[in-house]
Formats: structure tokens, C-alpha cells, sequence
């Protein structure tokens, strides 16, 4: 079946989506308004008019760019059922589809992963015992393709302090972590950076206005524990505020 309409991806993958061709002249389009007027009637006399009138704007050129139409299906594997993207994909082929299914089913359920067309686990995480984190190992995969993770986090806040929250998060993926864990318990919408040689581990929210924790030791426990209650007994060893020396203070740590 198609999924149905929620929000921007689910809507695309049904309607498509226009763009104005501004490289192309402009056209008139016709539209009719309900209004309310006053006609002339002769001898300085007016009189109230409401109809429908016509009225012509130019405007650009638009094209559609057709949704795929991607479909749900449930699978079984034997173990366990699986709701679906009804298709296999290729990166070389058709990521941008791909990318569109992943999207689609986070609006929907919230969460995906990615598997093979046996059904087996195409990237394994690391589930923790007892924890709401999913742990990723870096496995030698670039920080461009691993900071999509965070991408449904940092869209949810306002355009113009976007760029901001990804300079902050760049900034630490810079000195290269061993793994990164996204959650959702206590410290509901932090990403965790691990640094296993340093025993550093780094808690970067993807919301301004929150600081950057900095962890030694069982991060796992910790990780239990509410941010009020991490603050009130000093359970970080660093508590970085956001502001003009956040990244020399970083450097300072991490380098």
C-alpha cells in the first residue's frame, strides 16, 4: 500500500513536488477572487458590488518532479515481521530513493534501519542491556554519511540556527570518535561521540541552548541518569556552555 500522507516526505513520495524554472520567461496565470466592491453608477453614485473578478499575474515556469510512489509491505524473516519500503536499492542507482524510504519511515514510526534482501542486518548496532541508546562503531565509514543520523534531530529546530548546531557537531566529529550513539531516555535527543583510547565520551544535544556534557569513565551508567541529576552531582567532568570559546575548549579536551 502507499503510505499515507503525514508530513513533507510522505506527501513527495504521493504528489511530487514543483520548483519554479526561473531560467525560463515568465507566463500569466488566472485566477478568480471573491470580492467586494463599489461600482460607478453615474451622477457621482456608487453602488456595492461582491462577484467573483479575474485577475492575471505572471509568474515562473513550474515543473514537477514526480513522487516515486514508494509502497509499504510487511515481510517476515521467520523471526519476527518487518513493515517495509516495498523495493530493493543501490547506492549507485537510486539513493535518492532510498534516502526518501528511510525519511518515510521515520515520519511514520519514527525509526528504521537498513537490511540486506535476505533480511539480514545490513549494519549491525550495538544494543545496550537496559539502555535506550543505539551504538554505532565509525567502522571507517566518513562522518558525511554517519551525520545523517542526526539529521531528523537538527531539522526539527529552526532554519537559522541549523548551521550553528552542525558546526558543533562537525567540530567534534573532526577528531575523529570511535563511535557515536544517538538516545532517547534521559538525555532524550543527545549524540553521544566515544573516544575509547582517551575514556572520553562527549554529550552534544542537537538543540541550542544546551551544553556540552563530557563523561570519563561508565558513560553507559550515566547515561541512566536525568541531566538534572548528572548537573546537581557533578557526574561530568566537563559542562561546556555555548558561547565564543566552546571550540577552544573542545580542542583543549579532544586534541
Amino acid at each position: 500500500m502507499l503510505p499515507p500522507k503525514k508530513r513533507r516526505f510522505t506527501k513527495f513520495n504521493i504528489e511530487g513536488k514543483e520548483f519554479a524554472r526561473k531560467d525560463l520567461p515568465k507566463v500569466p496565470i488566472y485566477f478568480s477572487m471573491y470580492t467586494t466592491r463599489r461600482e460607478f453608477r453615474g451622477r457621482n453614485q456608487t453602488e456595492e458590488v461582491t462577484d467573483y473578478v479575474d485577475v492575471c499575474r505572471e509568474v515562473y515556469q513550474k515543473e514537477l518532479i514526480p513522487g516515486p510512489s514508494l509502497e509499504l509491505a510487511i515481510e517476515s524473516n521467520g523471526e519476527g515481521l518487518f513493515l517495509m519500503i516495498a523495493q530493493t536499492f543501490s547506492k549507485e542507482e537510486n539513493l535518492d530513493d532510498a534516502i526518501l524510504g528511510v525519511n518515510i519511515l521515520l515520519e511514520l514510526v519514527g525509526c528504521c534501519e537498513i537490511y540486506y534482501e535476505n533480511l539480514e542486518t545490513y549494519r549491525k548496532p550495538k544494543k545496550v542491556e537496559k539502555l535506550n541508546w543505539i551504538i554505532l562503531d565509525s567502522d571507517g565509514t566518513a562522518w558525511g554519511e554517519r551525520r545523517e543520523c542526526l539529521r531528523q534531530y537538527v531539522e526539527n529546530c529552526k532554519k537559522g540556527k541549523q548551521p550553528v548546531i552542525w558546526g558543533r557537531l562537525d567540530t567534534i566529529a573532526s577528531y575523529k570518535p570511535d563511535f557515536e550513539a544517538v538516545g532517547a531516555n534521559g538525555l532524550a535527543g543527545y549524540y553521544i561521540f566515544g573516544f575509547k583510547k582517551k575514556g572520553i565520551f562527549v554529550f552534544e544535544n542537537a538543540t541550542l541552548g544546551n551544553a556540552t556534557y563530557i563523561i570519563k569513565g561508565d558513560w553507559k551508567t550515566i547515561s541512566q541518569m536525568s541531566k538534572a541529576f548528572i548537573v546537581k552531582n557533578n557526574l561530568h567532568e566537563w559542562r561546556l556552555i555555548h558561547r565564543d570559546d566552546w571550540k577552544g575548549k573542545i580542542n583543549s579536551i579532544l586534541a
